[in-house]
C-alpha cells in the first residue's frame, strides 16, 4: 500500500513502523480513549484530574525504564528483542481494552500497561534509527517516519472512527456505543500489529557490543559514567534539557488534548473534524519540515515549532462555548508543527551521539521526553483546579519559554569537535 519511494529496504520498514504505531496513539490516545473514559467516570468529579495525573504515571514508569532499557539494548541481538517484548506488550494490552463491561479503575489499568507497551517500543524503535541510515540521511528518513506516520494512520481511524459517528449523530443507537468503541480499538490494535512486521523482518542492530556477566548491573554502570563523564557530552545534555521542555507541550497536546477540548465546551464532532484536519496537514508540514531543514539547519526548524506552539497556547486560552471555531484554528497550527518539530528533534539528537551510546542515550532522550509528561500535566491538574481550563493552558508557555532559551547554549558542532578531540567516536 505504501511504496515509499527513494527510501533503502531497511529505511522503508523503519518508516512502516510510524505508519503501524501512529494508529494506536491516533485513535486510541489522542480521540476515543479519553472520550470513552469522559463517558464511563461521568459520575466522578474530578475524573479529568485523574486522567492527568494517570498520564503523569505512565511517563513517570517510562523514564525509569527507558534509560535501563536503552543500556541494556547496546548488547549483541538485544535491540531486536526488547522491541518485540514491548510492542506484544502493547498490542495485547490494546486488544483488552476492548473488551466491553470493564470497571473504570480496571479499564486506567490496562491503558497503562499497554501505554507502558507502546512508549518503550518507541524508545527501541527511535534507536534503530542510526542501524538503518546514514547521518546525511537521518532528517530526511526521520521526517518521512512521521508524515507518513500522520497520513497512514488516517486509514485505520477512518475505518475505526465512522461507526462510533453514526452513533454521536444519532444515526446508530446509543446502546452500540461500547461495541463501537471495541471495534475502533481493535482497528487501531490490529493496523499497529500488520505493520510492525516490515521492521521485525528487516530490523539489522549494527552497533552493538558482546554479551557479559551481569548485564543489567554493567548498563547501570555505564549509564552512571556517562552522567559523570558530562563535561564531554555538555552539549547532548544542554539540549535533553531543551527538549525536556518544549517537547512538553507536544506531548500534552497529543495526549490530553480532546480533554481539554471538552472542558472548553467543543464538542466530539468538531473535535474528531479539528483530528482530522490535524493529520492531514501534519504530512506535508513534516516533509517541509524535513527540506527545510537542510537549508536553515535543525535548530532554527525546531525555533519555529515552538514558536507555533507558543501561538496555539494563546489562541487555546480563548475557546469556549461561543468560540469553537477557534479550534479550527489551533487544529491547522498544531498540525503543520507537530510532526516537524519531533522528527527534526529525533535526527537533530541522533547527530550528536557517540554511535557506540547511541542506545543508551536514546532512552535518556526518552526519560527527558517522558519526564515532560509528567511536568505538564501535574501544572495543568492544579492550574485547572485553581483557575478553570482557560487560564491553566497558559502555563504551557513556561516549559516553552524555557525550551527555548536552553536551545541557544546548543552547539552541535562543537559537540562533534569534543567527541572527536577525546577519540569517544568510532
Amino acid at each position: 500500500m505504501f511504496k515509499l519511494k527513494g527510501l533503502t529496504s531497511k529505511e522503508r520498514s523503519w518508516v512502516l513502523y510510524d505508519v503501524a504505531n501512529s494508529a494506536y496513539i491516533l485513535t486510541i490516545v489522542t480521540v476515543l480513549f479519553p472520550i470513552y473514559y469522559q463517558s464511563i467516570a461521568s459520575h466522578i468529579d474530578n475524573r479529568t484530574q485523574i486522567f492527568t495525573f494517570v498520564t503523569a504515571g505512565i511517563a513517570l514508569t517510562d523514564a525509569i525504564l527507558s534509560p535501563i532499557i536503552g543500556s541494556l539494548s547496546n548488547y549483541q541481538g538485544n535491540k531486536i528483542k526488547f522491541f518485540r517484548i514491548f510492542l506484544l506488550l502493547g498490542i495485547i494490552g490494546g486488544v483488552t481494552l476492548a473488551i466491553p463491561g470493564m470497571h473504570v479503575v480496571t479499564l486506567l489499568i490496562v491503558f497503562v500497561i499497554s501505554s507502558i507497551g507502546y512508549n518503550i517500543a518507541n524508545v527501541v524503535y527511535d534507536a534503530f534509527l542510526i542501524d538503518v541510515t546514514t547521518e546525511e540521511r537521518m532528517d530526511e528518513v526521520s521526517s518521512k517516519g512521521y508524515a507518513w506516520g500522520y497520513i497512514g494512520s488516517m486509514i485505520p481511524f477512518t475505518v475505526a472512527i465512522i461507526p462510533y459517528a453514526l452513533v454521536v449523530l444519532g444515526f446508530l443507537d446509543s446502546g452500540y456505543e461500547q461495541l463501537t468503541v471495541s471495534f475502533a480499538f481493535l482497528v487501531a490494535v490490529g493496523w499497529w500489529l500488520i505493520y510492525s512486521m516490515p521492521l521485525l523482518r528487516d530490523a539489522k542492530q549494527v552497533y552493538e557490543i558482546p554479551h557479559e556477566p551481569q548485564p543489567i548491573r554493567k548498563s547501570l554502570k555505564r549509564l552512571k559514567n556517562t552522567f559523570l563523564d558530562i563535561k564531554n557530552y555538555r552539549f547532548i545534555f544542554i539540549f535533553m534539557f531543551a527538549y525536556l521542555f518544549y517537547i512538553d507541550v507536544v506531548n500534552t497536546v497529543i495526549r490530553l488534548a480532546t480533554t481539554i477540548g471538552t472542558d472548553l465546551g467543543v464538542g466530539v464532532t468538531v473535535l474528531l473534524g479539528v483530528v482530522v484536519l490535524v493529520q492531514l496537514i501534519a504530512f506535508p508540514s513534516a516533509i517541509i519540515y524535513g527540506k527545510l531543514t537542510k537549508r536553515f539547519g535543525g535548530k532554527i526548524m525546531i525555533y519555529f515549532g515552538i514558536a507555533i506552539y507558543a501561538i496555539t497556547i494563546i489562541i487555546t486560552s480563548f475557546i469556549n462555548e461561543d468560540r469553537v471555531w477557534l479550534m479550527w484554528v489551533v487544529g491547522i497550527l498544531v498540525g503543520s508543527a507537530q510532526g516537524g518539530i519531533q522528527s527534526i528533534s529525533r535526527s537533530y539528537f541522533a547527530k550528536m551521539l557517540p554511535i557506540e551510546k547511541a542506545n543508551e542515550f536514546f532512552g535518556f532522550f526518552s526519560v527527558f521526553g517522558k519526564f515532560s509528561g509528567i511536568i505538564s500535566p501535574f501544572l495543568l491538574a492544579i492550574a485547572i483546579g485553581a483557575w478553570g481550563t482557560n487560564i491553566a493552558v497558559l502555563v504551557l508557555l513556561i516549559p516553552l519559554v524555557a525550551g527555548a532559551i536552553l536551545l541557544a547554549f546548543v552547539d552541535e558542532k562543537k559537540q562533534e569537535e569534543v567527541l572527536e578531540s577525546t577519540d569517544l567516536l568510532i
